[in-house]
């Protein structure tokens, strides 16, 4: 068969089964509810309270991107100047190359870590103060 036929079949058959789950999720929500209110259960136990919000996650996301930009730029200081070391000083020979991987790398993941430990002492800081 053809390529292009077997993934547009795969396709219509994929969201087509997503489609049949979440129709057949809440027409049975619906039968429940509909049973439980003609047995007599009040219809305010379907309303759930809303959440109070948890900013633990929103708190460690900030914190990781923030290191992770400031890991990045600080790879390109550390790039440059590895370069700029390459091309006025002969003992640095083995780093004649424009492109330097490991300091990217140690700097985002060592910005990283900064990352994760303050967010560990944030969370730490906002659970006391509860």
């Amino acid at each position: 068969m053809d390529e292009d036929l077997i993934f547009g079949l795969f396709m219509v058959i994929f969201w087509l089964g997503i489609a049949g789950l979440i129709f057949f999720s809440l027409l049975t929500r619906h039968r429940e509810r509909t049973m439980l209110i003609e047995k007599g259960a009040d219809a305010s136990l379907f309303q759930t309270e809303p959440k109070k919000r948890n900013l633990f996650f929103t708190i460690i996301l900030g914190c990781l991107l923030v290191c992770l930009s400031l890991g990045i730029g600080l790879g390109y200081l550390l790039d440059n100047l590895l370069s700029n070391m390459s091309e006025s000083n002969i003992q640095f020979d083995r780093y004649r190359s424009n492109d330097h991987p490991g300091a990217y790398f140690f700097t985002i993941f060592l910005m990283l870590g900064v990352g994760f430990i303050s967010s560990f002492f944030l969370h730490r800081k906002l659970i006391l103060e509860k």
